[in-house]
């Protein structure tokens, strides 16, 4: 497969100033790293926003990234904050999960892109 193809193919799942970059190494690698690029299996950055939108309170954005600790936490978190309001602690406990998860909007979008891009360059080196 051409390795212009093979950048087009990827373009939108790493980040945009990394294309210079891989299309370099994309030039000076063999065939089968090419196509080994193709069968690779990459996360969907607009699905972990979706995730993060949808169930981001529990941390469900952090499991599919890959970041299993994270995840824990924010699910952890969402457990006492629920557990603990009652006496009021819960709720301050809540809004810092609700910052922390509108935060993990961005995070969470780029670090998928960034995470796709060290498969490629694990393949390319």
């Amino acid at each position: 497969m051409d390795a212009n193809t093979v950048l087009m193919m990827i373009s939108d799942k790493i980040p945009s100033q990394s294309l210079i970059l891989v299309q370099e190494k994309l030039k000076n690698s063999s065939e089968d790293k090419i196509n080994t690029i193709v069968t690779l299996n990459f996360k969907s950055h607009i699905i972990g926003l979706i995730l993060g939108l949808f169930f981001g309170l529990y941390g469900i954005d952090r499991f599919y990234k890959g970041d299993i600790t994270l995840g824990i936490a924010k699910l952890i978190t969402f457990i006492i904050g629920t557990i603990t309001t009652f006496i009021y602690i819960g709720f301050i406990i809540l809004i810092g999960l609700w910052i922390w998860t509108i935060v993990d909007y961005f995070l969470v979008w780029k670090g998928i892109k960034k995470d796709n891009l060290k498969k490629i360059l694990i393949v390319l080196e």
